[in-house]
């Protein structure tokens, strides 16, 4: 460990003489063999201190965690800045899972131990970690920059053992005498990260003893390809730029890997969720040459127009939401209602006993297409309310309706036609029905939602707006 330690620290210039660095130091092997490691470290005349966060989420075990970090730093003769967070009434204040909220509340500590003291902050993350990590990227959907696992630095944060996995740190804790203490959830699968170290590594281990070595060097090499194209989009924006935004032909031009970069770089500017499915809604705003716009936040908008693609902020007035209608399912046949803003809704039912008549049509169609059968009688036409959740046909999961319309960058929310029954949204305008009244091989009676301009035929197109 001693070695890949301070070859990782040389190739990323990690510390320098005399610097100051805290540790972050839980308790468990890893940081232990951190701690001793850095405070062992004399030629470079560093100064070394500790901290602690404290998550209160396991009661007597964390104040045991704590008071061993206390003992470990006496002892040491380094001083310790310690927190005390309640992790669990902070994600239920922000909505936020334990583990974001643990996280955020850790890396808010550090940069106020940076701060305070004007050091770096070591973190005992080890290849294992960036294993686990690369493993759950991999799971969620990412792209290069999600597969470069943990950064080895970034910013003040420097990962000395980054090189070094868990049974190395282990072993280097029982080789110098070193004591730690046991996280007992780390020994469940109750989270994701803990399914991945106990069920998931160990199978790319039988393929591959050496696998977590294999993902140090693709993390590696995976690093300098990002690196290199982070670069060429930077140079790609200084060459787009025009007036307030990107030249469209310039971008259209661009190799697709180039492209989204700028694109992401353009949301990332206005505080903007850059996720893959809105990265493409945007690419596809480039051809044409109508105007067009997408929503991408309360008043945040992507505008495709006059040759550029630029953000655009536009006072926040609120809309009014739909005027709520109560249907009977009974007389929904042949239904229109006009929903203001020159948009009207219809209804209409089609009796299909030979369902064959459809195996044809595109999923446009079907996506606006429920199982009349399925439908409870009385259905509520109305806009989105706080807590809709919907299971779009084919995704495998139910969403807030809320993130599905934030992830679309769909503009005017509160104007888009929401349908529920006694068992909740079964349809929603841009999203389609549920999986629960999805129409299916036994369906025999569908039926079709379709949106129209009040007092015309002409189908709306809400992503093109006029000058």
């Amino acid at each position: 460990m001693n070695h890949k330690a301070r070859a990782t620290i040389e190739e990323f210039s990690m510390l320098e003489q005399g610097d100051i660095v805290a540790a972050a130091v839980s308790g468990g092997a890893d940081s232990v063999a951190l701690l001793d490691f850095l405070c062992a470290q004399l030629n470079l005349g560093l100064t070394v201190r500790a901290c602690h966060l404290n998550h209160c989420l396991r009661g007597e075990e964390s104040d045991r965690d704590e008071q061993f970090v206390r003992t470990m730093c006496a002892q040491y003769g380094v001083a310790l800045d310690v927190r005390r967070v309640d992790v669990r009434a902070l994600a239920h204040t922000r909505g936020l899972s334990l583990e974001t909220a643990a996280r955020e509340a850790r890396y808010a500590f550090f940069e106020e131990v940076a701060r305070a003291h004007g050091c770096k902050i070591a973190t005992a993350h080890t290849l294992s970690d960036a294993a686990e990590t690369v493993v759950l990227n991999l799971a969620r959907g990412t792209g290069i920059a999600g597969l470069c696992g943990i950064p080895p630095v970034r910013g003040g944060i420097v990962r000395p053992l980054i090189g070094c996995t868990r049974a190395e740190t282990e072993a280097y804790c029982a080789a110098h005498g070193l004591c730690y203490v046991t996280d007992s959830t780390n020994l469940t699968d109750s989270c994701t990260r803990n399914h991945i170290r106990h069920n998931v590594l160990p199978q790319l281990f039988r393929v591959n003893p050496g696998a977590l070595e294999a993902v140090g060097r693709m993390t590696a090499a995976l690093r300098r390809d990002e690196d290199y194209l982070s670069g060429a989009a930077r140079d790609a924006r200084a060459l787009a730029a025009r007036g307030k935004g990107y030249d469209l032909e310039t971008l259209r031009a661009l190799h697709p890997a180039v492209r989204t970069r700028v694109i992401a770089a353009l949301l990332e500017e206005g505080g903007a969720e850059r996720s893959a499915q809105r990265i493409a809604y945007i690419e596809a705003m480039l051809e044409g040459g109508r105007r067009r716009v997408m929503q991408v936040g309360s008043s945040l908008y992507v505008v495709a127009d006059g040759g550029l693609l630029y953000l655009e902020r536009r006072k926040k007035t609120p809309l009014e939401p739909i005027e709520p209608h109560l249907l009977r399912r009974e007389a929904i046949d042949g239904a229109r209602i006009s929903l203001g803003d020159g948009k009207a809704i219809e209804f209409s039912v089609v009796n299909c006993a030979d369902y064959e008549i459809f195996d044809n049509n595109g999923g446009r169609l079907l996506k606006n297409a429920a199982d009349y059968d399925k439908i409870n009688n009385g259905i509520f036409l109305r806009s989105r309310q706080a807590g809709d959740r919907i299971q779009p046909v084919g995704r495998g999961c139910t969403k807030l309706l809320k993130k599905l319309y934030s992830e679309m960058g769909a503009a005017d929310r509160e104007r888009l036609c929401v349908l529920a029954d006694e068992n909740g949204v079964f349809f929603a305008e841009g999203v389609g029905v549920d999986e629960r009244v999805r129409v299916d091989k036994v369906t025999t009676h569908i039926m079709l939602i379709t949106f129209a301009r009040d007092g015309a035929d002409n189908c709306m197109a809400p992503e093109e707006e006029t000058a």
